[in-house]
Parts: structure tokens; sequence; C-alpha cells
């Protein structure tokens, strides 16, 4: 068995902002993976003073782990810019702080990424835990993502796994972007180095069971999709504007765009169809358990 020095290094980065105690269980996450060569880079994106003490404190318990503190808070893309610039591991992959890995997950996706020669990126499912402790996993089924198939709809998720230097060459995440970074930035990196590879793994654990606000979403989540929208329509043929028609509609509750939906492809209507019926589970779960309470 190789020694861990002779593994490649992966760089892990988390973005954090006034959240120590689930900053916490991200980076103890980070620290139980049984993948033995890892940098753990936390970027603290001006959180208020007594919480940033807070972090420093629970960073001290591990050396191993990089800190940097932003005194003006400037979002979550110049926060985690900031880490992919200190990253010195030959990959790179993300986590949120109120999120957390599953311990195989690093492993797993440096042996795939081996077994997928060519790809730009891997990304993976994801588990969701919400306010009942109930835990559904979505994107499951292994398949390869392509530049034209991200066009439709964000299929990876809000983490990928690929070269840091990958992620350096397009510069990062947009600061610009006040929501849809993630999004952007996939669309982004497909262009540049071509095809992604979802793996069959659902080792991304994604919380809904908390009152925080989630970095990846917030009540700027619309004026961030017109704005990706403006930057990637000219590369949309009108089947992939379709589809945002449709997305639009499902994330704002508006009233859906069945002549949208019509244009789309066989493929991407069973994807919005499955979205809707998650939607309507978990809808379904909350008033079940709302009625027993």
């Amino acid at each position: 068995m190789a020694m861990p020095e002779q593994l490649p290094l992966v760089t892990v980065y988390i973005a954090t902002h006034n959240r120590p105690g689930l900053l916490a269980r991200a980076v103890g996450s980070c620290l139980a993976q049984t993948y033995p060569h890892i940098e753990i880079i936390v970027v603290d994106d001006g959180s208020a003073p007594a919480h940033a003490q807070q972090n420093q404190q629970l960073l001290q318990q591990f050396p191993e782990v990089i800190y940097r503190y932003l005194p003006k808070s400037s979002g979550a893309p110049v926060a985690r810019n900031t880490a992919i610039e200190l990253a010195r591991g030959q990959f790179i992959t993300g986590l949120d702080d109120d999120d957390e890995f599953m311990p195989q997950r690093i492993s797993e996706l440096v042996q795939q990424w081996h077994r997928h020669p060519g790809c730009a990126f891997l990304c993976t499912g994801y588990t969701v835990i919400n306010e009942q402790q109930r835990r559904f996993c979505f994107a499951r089924r292994p398949r390869v993502i392509s530049y034209q198939q991200l066009l439709f709809a964000n299929l990876v998720g809000n983490q990928i796994f690929t070269l840091t230097s990958s992620l350096q060459t397009i510069n990062g995440f947009d600061p610009d972007m006040p929501s849809c970074q993630d999004y952007d930035t996939w669309l982004r990196l497909a262009a540049a180095f071509g095809d992604g590879y979802r793996i069959k793994s659902c080792s991304y654990i994604l919380h809904q069971d908390h009152q925080s606000e989630r970095i990846s979403g917030s009540s700027r989540r619309e004026s961030g999709y017109q704005l990706l929208l403006e930057k990637h329509r000219r590369f949309m043929n009108q089947a992939q504007l379709a589809s945002h028609q449709v997305n639009q509609a499902i994330f704002n509750n508006n009233a859906f765009p069945w002549r949208a939906f019509v244009r789309l492809p066989l493929s991407q209507r069973l994807r919005v169809v499955k979205v809707l019926v998650s939607q309507r589970l978990g809808k379904l779960a909350l008033l079940i358990n709302r009625v027993i309470r």
C-alpha cells in the first residue's frame, strides 16, 4: 500500500460565515476521511468577531487545517477563490459549511478519477437530510454529463472533484454572481475541458435540518438565475431555453409553463417529472409530520 505522501494530495475548500457550530461538523467529516492525504482550507468570509473567535478556537485543535479570515464579507465565491488560489493539491473539491462528507467520499473520487480518464470533473449523487431527519438519496445513477446536457440544467449539484489547475485556469467562481455561482462554474469548466462524469455514490450529505440560511440559496436566487441566463444564453438552443423557463417556474413556485415543457426532449421531460414528484413527496412528508405532531 502506498504511503500517504505518495498519494495525490486532495484539497478540500470550505467557505464559512457566522456558523461555527455547523463548521465543526463539516471539518470533522473531512478529518474523518479514509483517504489519508488531504489538505483542508477554511476561508472565513467576514464572520462577526464572536463567531470568528469561535472558528479560530475550533481550528486551533486541528493545526493541519489552514484557516484564513477575510475581514470584509464578500460572498462565498470570493472565499472559495481564496482557497483555490492557496490550494496545493493536485485535485480539489468543495464542501459547504453546513454539510458533510461521508468517510469514503474522497477515496471513491480518487479511485474513480483513474477509471474515467479524460473527464474534466467528477460529481456524485447526494443524500438530503430534511427537517424531520428523514434521508433521501438523489442523482444516484452514474452517467456522463456533457456541456450540452448541462445547458439544460445543473445536473452536477453544488460540488465537483477536479484538477486544481482546471479550476484555477477558469478563475474559479464568478464573484459577480449573487447566486447560481456553482452552476455557472460547472458550465465554464465543461466548456473549457469537456465532459464530466457522475459516479454511483451518495457520499455528500446535504443538510436541510437547520434554520440557518444555506450559502447556496438565498433571496438573491432569482437575480442570480437571470444573470446566469444572460451570461450563457448565446450558447443555448430553443429547447435549452425552454428548460430554463420550466426550471425557474418550479423553483420559484410560479405557474407551470406547459408550452415550454412540450418543447423539451423526452429525457428532459422525465427529469422535470422526477423533480416535481420529489417536491410533492417532500411536501407530503412535511404535512404528515405536522399532523402527527
